[in-house]
């Protein structure tokens, strides 16, 4: 997502315009950015403690940030393996669910969940979008991959709270193969622990 929308709409505000945001300031300490990859759009998030995690170094390379953060090159499907259960306030993950199978993804997602204190954070184009090339050119197709969809229906069946945006992508090819549209609708999920 092109780092305009980014600062325009953070998580933080999205959630509180849908009324969905339930923390004050201060109250999220720390933000695990799962699949950080070239935004680390935890830095839009007020926390003292940022740690991304992607499995594609060079992404790393690449990332802008004012804030304080630590990066960790990790597979995200195994998260469970280095972060411990309830061992940060947040957990995010913008624009990864899609690029994972369906199973992998929902693995990943009972991960975060058990990482996270207060709440996680999905945000995922809504439907499957075809993509299959590093559209920014790092060398990353394999990662950048689409590899499944996601409906709002799927997202309140686990539990959280979404809110449906529209979008105008990049205009890019995304796909060897196949065309893509520029305007789709974004999904922001958010499940809240109490």
């Amino acid at each position: 997502m092109p780092k305009e929308d980014w600062k325009v709409n953070t998580i933080e505000r999205i959630f509180t315009d849908a009324g969905h945001w339930p923390w004050k300031p201060g109250e999220i300490v720390s933000v695990l950015d799962v699949d950080c990859g070239l935004s680390l759009k935890s830095k839009y998030i007020d926390a003292q403690i940022r740690v991304g995690v992607d499995l594609f170094e060079e992404y790393f390379n690449h990332i802008e940030a004012d804030v304080p953060y630590v990066l960790v090159k990790y597979d995200v499907r195994k998260l469970s393996e280095i972060f411990p259960p309830k061992s940060f306030d947040l957990v995010i993950g913008l624009d990864i669910i899609e690029h994972l199978e369906k199973d992998e993804s929902l693995s990943m997602i009972k991960q975060c969940e058990a990482i996270a204190r207060k709440g996680v954070i999905f945000e995922t184009p809504k439907g499957f979008i075809p993509q299959n090339i590093d559209i920014l050119g790092y060398g990353g197709h394999e990662f950048q991959t689409h590899r499944c969809g996601w409906e709002v229906e799927e997202l309140e069946g686990l539990g959280y709270k979404v809110v449906v945006r529209p979008y105008t992508m990049s205009d890019v090819k995304r796909h060897t193969e196949l065309e893509t549209h520029t305007e789709v609708e974004l999904i922001d999920a958010i499940k809240i622990f109490a």
